[in-house]
Formats: structure tokens, sequence, C-alpha cells
């Protein structure tokens, strides 16, 4: 019975009843003896530890070394190096060691042990990526928890959000709630009350308030590394390329799978069961909640729909740290919009990066548009009526001062100061965002943040300045203008007079000019009202030469028009195939194909655009100095725009954007190296300070004639160095180069050695039994691959 008094039905379903079997019977299947009637040669076999006190699965027995016969033609089809290095002679001689004194099957001509090594470099690599991430170890809770029925229903008001089917459901037992492969619950086999949904769960997290109570079992607060686990994973991978049937029933299973088999060079194995399990609704809220590893995952795998999906929610997030006017050397653990942050790993030219920034600029750049002096003229679509005013202003400017003169500029300026208002109150506050859409946002940050330490949505953007503001969909929602507003816009102030009343003495002045023929409109160009077909009218009701209605009305459509190409109604639809239930505060549609996606790898779909994937910008011209440096490869490119915006300064992360005479918005962050994953930083891998796109070759006309030219300042004779400044950057992008080709060269040095605890990589190692103590080399290569 529930706090109100109504009785919960806590009878299985049958969803939980066939989730619990399932899982019972896949593990049974697990451990089932090797057939003795298989035609493949192969016999691959893994040892579990027998001195684990924990070594039990929920069926309560210990798990036992698994033998699996396999294929030699369909092993070695898979085209993995790590696999075919395990069939070298010196590989199966080692294999047949361990394999012991065990009767051999009949039929078998190779051995595999794919036992993970107990101790060494590539233990340390195997554990660091098997290491669950925090979201990974708590997503059983999303099978728990029942969301607010808001996030169902939607929230009818205008920002065109419709129903969403099943993003009020808990995320099906069948997806989440599997049990881990070390089972500490006493009774599992039996036990189905951890299948079923708890209503009085407070989200997917694991903090609680002070002194609240604990609401995840003792038995699910499972171990970041298991050598168990790590065991029974590599076991489905094999029993998958043998082509059985892979359950993936919690988030656990499947980050330790995919793991697995991205290790072995073997991903193609795992990417239809990994796409379906984060492709299907509502478990699409993984993408949402941890993006970072969703992002992760799609990458390695190269699972183009969860891909741009977690990329959309990533890009939105960091631009916001992009436009942010304080400097910033590292991201911050937390987002704007409060969610904890994760690693989404190191890439030699990040994707998120490059987007984040050019999003920012985008964005940043419309809201200086915006609030320019030249606005009317850069909406997408054109207003009649200023376009002749600004017709009659070419006529106007050239005369004496005089009232017309006067009255021209004080209408320009009184439409200005009118629609800036507009923009200045869009940008005020969160008051405009009705209490149902900010009920929604709760119940969707709900998830992931807890009550205690969220606050409101309000409180947040209220917060902002302007230059994240307009990154958010709030600023673009409430942008747009309606007739209804046009009494409001007619008596803006400006100069002590409402904007009605400006146009009315422009229109009185321009009616007396035309009389007198003091300014003759061009036959061939006339204005919108023709003035001489009129009847003359008196002083208090002149011709409407400029109509503030028409204007008005023709601005609303081009803001509405504006509004719905950076703010389309996106998120209530489907990323690709993935649904969004919990991220209706990101500008997802925002994102624009040709400026931010182009970063993403070629075989991300919809995206070639037969460039081959190679997303490289033409180099802003030097404006001085173009020239070699002197001696050796120094040179000289002057000063140079940075990529991006026109007022940025060298280092990327960094620049100065002015917002139409308002002041300016400096944005910085340190696109360096993070802290650890313990502090919430974000590791990031590339050049540094230098963009990708900020590079030349030998064939351009700029460095083929600069190449011959005399270095700055110097004469005949001289050597041309200038303390080296340039000479310094570009040594240590030599030295970072130079410390990448070693690093690639690694696995050649490790031919020759093996130190006999290496079993899954196939590369051989001097044996210890063959030539005694480790060489100097060996150990060597061994601390470069664990460092």
């Amino acid at each position: 019975m529930d706090g109100d008094g109504t009785n919960i039905d806590v009878s299985p379903s049958f969803a939980i009843t066939n989730a619990h079997d399932t899982h019972m019977e896949e593990l049974s299947s697990l451990k089932q003896p090797l057939s003795g009637d298989s035609p493949d040669s192969v016999l691959a076999f893994v040892r579990f530890p027998q001195d684990n006190v924990w070594n039990r699965s929920c069926d309560g027995m210990q798990w036992q070394d698994v033998q699996i016969r396999m294929s030699y033609e369909k092993l070695m089809g898979l085209g993995s190096s790590k696999i075919r290095d395990m069939f070298s002679p010196r590989a199966q001689a080692r294999f047949r060691r361990q394999f012991g004194s065990d009767p051999v099957p009949s039929g078998i001509d190779y051995f595999i042990d794919f036992t993970p090594p107990s101790e060494g470099p590539e233990l340390a690599d195997l554990t660091a990526a098997l290491w669950l991430p925090r979201m990974v170890k708590l997503w059983f809770l999303a099978g728990q928890c029942v969301p607010d029925p808001i996030l169902e229903a939607g929230a009818d008001h205008g920002m065109g959000i419709p129903k969403r089917p099943l993003a009020d459901k808990a995320v099906g037992p069948i997806l989440s709630l599997g049990h881990d492969d070390v089972c500490k619950n006493i009774g599992c086999s039996t036990d189905m009350s951890t299948w079923q949904a708890n209503p009085d769960l407070p989200g997917i997290i694991d903090e609680n308030p002070p002194f609240g109570q604990d609401h995840i079992p003792v038995f699910r607060r499972i171990e970041d590394y298991c050598p168990i686990r790590h065991r029974v994973a590599i076991v489905r991978v094999l029993r998958a390329i043998n082509g059985d049937g892979l359950l993936l029933n919690s988030a656990v299973r499947m980050w330790t799978v995919a793991q697995v088999a991205i290790y072995l060079e073997v991903p193609q194995i795992v990417v239809d069961p990994v796409a379906q399990w984060l492709s299907a609704p509502p478990n699409t809220k993984f993408v949402e909640i941890c993006p970072e590893r969703a992002f992760q995952l799609a990458y390695n795998l190269k699972i183009p729909s969860v891909l741009i999906a977690a990329f959309r929610i990533l890009v939105n997030e960091q631009a916001m740290d992009y436009a942010s006017p304080e400097s910033l050397r590292h991201l911050p653990a937390l987002t704007w919009a409060q969610r904890r942050r994760d690693d989404y790993g190191d890439y030699p030219f990040d994707p998120v990066q490059y987007a984040s920034r050019a999003f920012a600029d985008r964005m940043t750049g419309k809201l200086a548009m915006l609030q320019s002096n030249n606005v009317f003229n850069r909406l997408p679509v054109q207003i009649p009526q200023w376009e002749m005013l600004q017709y009659l202003g070419t006529l106007i400017e050239p005369l004496s001062p005089c009232s017309l003169l006067h009255a021209y500029h004080g209408l320009v300026g009184a439409l200005l100061a009118a629609f800036q208002g507009h923009i200045n109150d869009t940008l005020k506050d969160f008051n405009h965002i009705d209490r149902q859409f900010n009920h929604l946002l709760e119940a969707q940050r709900k998830h992931y943040i807890s009550g205690f330490e969220r606050d409101s949505m309000k409180i947040i953007y209220d917060k902002l300045p302007p230059s994240q503001k307009v990154l958010t969909p709030f600023f673009w929602s409430c942008l747009p203008m309606s007739e209804h507003t046009s009494k409001k816009f007619a008596s803006y102030h400006h100069n002590g007079m409402p904007l009605s009343a400006h146009a009315f003495v422009f229109n009185s002045a321009l009616e007396a000019a035309l009389t007198e023929k003091a300014i003759i409109p061009d036959p061939a160009r006339p204005i919108l009202v023709d003035y001489n077909s009129r009847p003359h009218s008196n002083l208090f009701t002149p011709p409407v030469i400029f109509d503030l209605p028409q204007f008005h009305s023709s601005l609303c459509t081009a803001i509405r028009t504006l509004s719905d190409d950076v703010h389309p109604n996106f998120a209530s639809t489907n990323s690709d195939g993935i649904p969004y239930f919990l991220s209706d505060h990101l500008l997802l549609g925002a994102l624009d194909e040709d400026t931010e996606l182009k970063y993403l790898p070629i075989w991300a779909e919809g995206l070639d655009d037969g460039s081959g994937g190679v997303y490289q910008e033409a180099i802003p011209p030097a404006e001085m100095g173009l020239g070699p440096g002197g001696p050796g490869p120094g040179f000289h490119t002057g000063y140079t725009v940075g990529t991006g915006t026109e007022t940025e300064t060298e280092t990327i992360g960094v620049g100065v954007l002015s917002l139409g005479g308002s002041g300016t918005i400096a944005r910085s962050l340190d696109v360096g190296r993070s802290a650890s994953a313990d502090t919430g930083g974000v590791s990031r891998a590339g050049k540094g300070t230098t963009a990708p796109s900020e590079s030349f070759t030998e064939g351009r006309s700029a460095y083929g004639e600069a190449r011959f030219a005399q270095p700055l300042g110097s004469e005949a004779g001289d050597d041309g160095m200038d303390g080296g400044g340039d000479g310094d950057d570009l040594g240590a992008g030599s030295d970072e180069e130079m410390v990448f080709f070693a690093d690639s060269g690694s696995d050649d040095d490790d031919e020759d050695g093996d130190d006999d605890t290496s079993t899954m990589d196939g590369v051989e190692k001097v044996e210890a039994e063959d030539t005694g103590d480790a060489t100097t080399a060996d150990v060597t290569a061994a601390g470069a691959r664990c460092g």
C-alpha cells in the first residue's frame, strides 16, 4: 500500500517473470559442458580463479573453467590482429602448455587461452577499459524508478512538446535489472522482488539527503572491476562469435561485453546488441543522462544514431562553457543544468570540442546580430516598410538639418530601441516560461539530480549572462513577437516619445517635404504609398507613408522564421531513431550539419559530403610578417585570424565578441587535459592550442612563395633568428609528434618478448624458461606501455 492508501500490486508481471527466467536460462547455458561432436578445430578456454570467496553466480554455484570449440576459419575471418597473433607457432606452443595435461578433445588442432593476465601492463589496460563508470553501476535504478506522468503527457503550452510514449515508464527489467555475474544476493534464483519497479525511488541517483534512507541494496553495490565479470564477458563474446545469442540485461553487462569486444578487436560481434540496448525506449535515457559514455561506445562501435544523439547533447552543454564570460581552465564538474559530467575518452581531434566552439560562436553571433543596428536588414525575411524607410533615408540624409531629418533619425532610433527592448525583455528572466513547462523540466532533471542538490531552472536561467541564454531553447521560444504585442511595441518610449508618435511626426514631416518637393522619389522606385494619388490631408491626418502596424507584422514574421530555424520542434522527435525524453532544456535542433555535425567521423550516417571526412578550413590570410624565420623550420605566419570568429585570439577557447555596442563578452576555456574523473573533469587530447584547420602545406601558393622570402627584420648575412618565438612553438609541436611516433612503434618492439603473463593479446615475448631473466629492453617497453 502506498502513502495515500492505494493498494499496489506486488505480484510479478509477465515482463518480470520473463526477465528473471531469461536471466537464469542464459546463466545455465554459459555453464554447459563442451559438446564433443563439434567439427571445429580450435579449443578456446577461459580459466576462473577458485580462491575468490565471491566466485558464485545467481544459481549459488561457483564459476568453473570454460572450454569452447570454435571455427578456425571464423576466427581468422574476424580481422582481429590480436586473435590472428594467437595462432602463431610460439603462441600455440605456450597455449598448449597452459592447457595442461587435461584430455584433448578429438579434432582439436589449435588452442587459445583467453584468460586475462593476472598482472602486468596488459592487465592495467584491461582494468582501465573495464572499470565501470558511475552511471553504468547505477543504471539498475532506471528499471525501478517510476518517472512523473508529465514526462509522457508533455506540456502543451506553445513550446511544441507533444506526448511522448513510454517517457513515464520505468526501463523494462529485461534491459536493466539483470544481476552481476558475482551474485551476493542470497536466494537470488527464486527472489523476483529485485526485478520490480519501486515508485518511492527518488531517481537514478546514489546520493541521499542528510540522514536519508539508503535506497541501493548492498548486493547492488558492485565492484568497479571484477575478474569474474571480466571472464564471463569473454565467454559471452566467444559464444557470440559462435553464433549464440547475446543477452544484455543490464548496463554493467552491456559495458563489460562491449569493452571486451573492443579490446579483442571484434566490435562487429556486439554492435547490434549494444545498439539495440541503447536505442530501446525508454532505455534511451541512458544516452541523455550519460552522453559521454554513450558517445564513447558509439564512437568505438560505430553506431551512428547513438553517436549523433549523444553528440548533440555534449555540444550543447560544452558550448555553454565556451560562451561563459568567465575564464575557465577546465570544464566544470557539473554542466550548466547541474548534470554531473563523465569522461568520453581521448581523440586526436576532439569532435565535441571543435563543434562546441563553432556552436557557441554561431549562436552568440546571432545574438550580436539581434542587438546590432543593422538587425532589420539581416533577418531571414524582408521587411518592406524598413526597406522603404531606408530608401527614403538616402533622399533625406543629404538634406541640411531640418525637421524631416530629425524626424527620420528619431523614427529609426525608436524602431531599433523598441526592438532592443523586446530582446532585453526576452533575456531578462524566466517568468515567461509557464508553470506546466517548468514542472516538466524539473521532472526530467529529477532523474539524475538529487532533490537537495537541484536548483530550479528559473534560478539557473536567471543567473546566465546573455551570451549563454542565447544557447537555451527558452530564449528562442520566447523571442517571437505576435500581433497582440503591437500596442506594446508602438508605445515603447524613445527620447521622451512613444514609437507611434515618432511615426506620426515622421509622416507629417515627410508629407510636407513631398508637397514642397524638398525630396523627389525616383519614379522608377516609387515609395510604397503613392502620395500623389491620395487626397491631400490635414495636419492631424497625414498620409500613412510609413505604416507602423505593417512594419510590426512583417517583423513578427521575420522573428518567427528566425526562431523556428534555430529552435525547431526537435526535442519531441527522434534524433536518427533516438528519442529525447529528458533534454527539453537543451537547444538540440540548432546544431547545423555544415557547421557542427561536420566534425563527426565520416561513417556517421548522412554526413558524407564527399570530402573524405576531413574538416579542413581555409587558412586566414596573414596580414603581415609572412616568411621564413631563418635557418631551420621556423616560419612566420604573421597576425592571422583564428578559426571560428572574427575577433578571436590565437588560443583555442578564447574569444571576445562585441554585441552591438553593448559591451563585450570574453570567453575562454583551457582545452588541455583535465583532472581525473573523480573530480568530474573531462580528459582531452590533441595539439593543445592549435586547431587542425590552421595548418599549411608546401603545395599552397602562400607557403610556396614565402619559403624563399627574406626573413623578417633581417639584412643580408643576418641569420634571421627572432629570439625563439615561432621557433619555440614549432619545436613544441615537433616534440609532440616525436612522442606520437614513439608510441605507435611500441607494438613492434613487443614482438621479441614474452613474460608469460599475457595471453589475450597474442604478442610473442621471450619466455623466461628459454632466455632467463627479462632484458632491460623488455622492462623498458613494458613500462612505456604501462605509462
